[in-house]
């Protein structure tokens, strides 16, 4: 899941709106719903996390709209894909369970990756008549996690000692032998413990000569 300290990206949520059957006099309950998501203020927005609250949805269906790239590399024309089709949020439509979960989806769960998207179209699907509403709530979207560089300690210091690495350590050209730098660093180590120790904790006066004061030191006003 998303780290509670990174930003979710701000999107536009429209309305949710129910989908009918037959004409307006007619209408039928068709148990789905949907609302699409779009992002202005972001350029080629690219999704990594989807979190949400789920509130009797049985299952989701998400479809992306974005711009297709074509054989130049040029931005091609909008088109639409399916990334999540008919997950399931509730084990069985008509009980309780997982009505009320919270779910993140990621980048395992989507079809492909989300990258310069248009916009974002759930479709919620509830066969159940028993609820009288569904719908999601707390809808955040994040960007892909970025994979942070190691910075550790090269392979040459942190390997077990042995006498084919050691070989091997000397072929690489440019780098100091590790035992000779280990015995300079412990000698360097002992002379600066040593003059720690003879330091003298006598004051030394700023002008004073065998306990008198240089004429050419002192200046007049």
């Amino acid at each position: 899941m998303a780290s509670m300290q990174e930003k979710s990206i701000l999107c536009s949520i429209k309305p949710t709106v129910s989908l009918l059957v037959g004409d307006h006099k007619h209408d039928f309950f068709s148990g789905c719903k949907m609302f699409d998501v779009t992002f202005p203020n972001i350029i080629n927005p690219e999704i990594g996390e989807i979190c949400f609250q789920n509130f009797y949805v049985a299952q989701l269906t998400i479809r992306a709209k974005f711009r297709s790239a074509d054989l130049n590399g040029q931005t091609g024309t909008l088109k639409w894909r399916t990334c999540v089709r008919k997950m399931q949020l509730m084990p069985n439509a008509h009980t309780e369970d997982g009505s009320h979960d919270y779910f993140t989806l990621n980048r395992k769960h989507f079809n492909f990756d989300i990258v310069n998207l248009s916009t974002l179209r759930f479709i919620l699907h509830q066969p159940s008549p028993v609820w009288k509403d569904f719908k999601l709530e707390d809808i955040r979207f994040y960007r892909s996690p970025q994979v942070s560089k190691s910075t550790g300690l090269p392979y040459w210091l942190t390997e077990e000692q042995t006498e084919e690495k050691a070989k091997d350590k000397q072929k690489l050209q440019g780098l100091p032998d590790l035992d000779m730098l280990s015995a300079n660093l412990q000698a360097l180590w002992s002379m600066a413990e040593e003059v720690s120790d003879n330091q003298s904790t006598v004051p030394l006066g700023r002008y004073e000569v065998d306990g008198c004061y240089d004429i050419n030191l002192l200046s007049y006003t």
